[in-house]
């Protein structure tokens, strides 16, 4: 009985060193940003991942805001400013991977059609991808 309980807690200890021997390497890794593709229900966005949904603009504040698609609710988080224009009740398009029970948006399509991801960002003044170095 001890050989199969040590042999258990050798395995169980080669398993764990080499789950964190593998999260170790690719701690560096950014995450790549999601490409845009056909709207998808809000619940199997989160369910695969990430991916593109539609819905209208329940909630916001200044990096976040909440859609509903008439099926779900899922609240959106952004690395900057929402961009100017983003209005309760409005229809927006959001492109975005599954985090902490949400979506973090890698770009923001406007009613109006304007698309707002990392690239727009670039160019404004205090925002997160200024080029500010510090």
């Amino acid at each position: 009985m001890r050989t199969s309980t040590a042999a258990v807690i050798l395995a169980a200890a080669l398993v764990t060193g080499t789950m964190l021997g593998v999260g170790a390497a690719h701690a560096d890794r950014k995450q790549p940003a999601v490409q845009p593709s056909a709207p998808q229900p809000i619940a199997e966005v989160l369910r695969a991942g990430g991916g593109t949904v539609v819905g209208a603009v329940t909630e916001r504040g200044s990096n976040w805001l909440t859609i509903e698609d008439g099926s779900a609710r899922v609240d959106v988080t952004t690395g900057h400013f929402l961009p100017e224009g983003v209005r309760k009740n409005d229809p927006i398009t959001i492109v975005g991977r599954a985090w902490r029970g949400g979506l973090m948006a890698s770009e923001i399509i406007l009613v109006d059609g304007t698309s707002h991801g990392p690239e727009s960002y670039a160019a404004t003044p205090g925002g997160r991808f200024d080029g500010d170095d510090d």
